[in-house]
């Protein structure tokens, strides 16, 4: 039961975080902004002027897409804790996609109303 919980809030959050980025060009922004984030994740043990110029790269990146193409604010500025995990969620799902060339996301979407 608990597990099901946490399944349909992550469903949740992230299709609040789909509706934030709905622009295609931030959304391409952002893939990329959240791989940069995820190297910088890999570099923080190894390279710390990496893992800052990565970082700063991610927030420039997200912030283009936002208040350029989107005309909206980060998510992370109201809700860090959805921002930070649901774009992760979302990358991750999104490289899966590409790489397998199926649609993931869409069909674990729109089953999350089902009990």
């Amino acid at each position: 039961m608990r597990q099901k919980k946490l399944i349909v809030r992550v469903q949740r959050d992230l299709d609040f975080y789909l509706k934030e980025h709905q622009n295609k060009t931030n959304r391409i922004l952002h893939y990329f902004a959240f791989m940069s984030a995820f190297l910088a994740w890999l570099f923080l043990f190894y390279d710390l002027k990496v893992t800052f110029i990565l970082a700063i790269f991610h927030y420039i990146l997200s912030w283009i897409g936002h208040f350029y193409f989107e005309g909206n604010k980060p998510a992370s500025f109201r809700y860090p804790l959805i921002g930070f995990y649901s774009g992760f969620t979302w990358f991750f799902i999104k490289t899966i996609e590409l790489v397998t060339r199926k649609d993931i996301l869409n069909k674990w979407l729109n089953g999350k109303h089902e009990d």
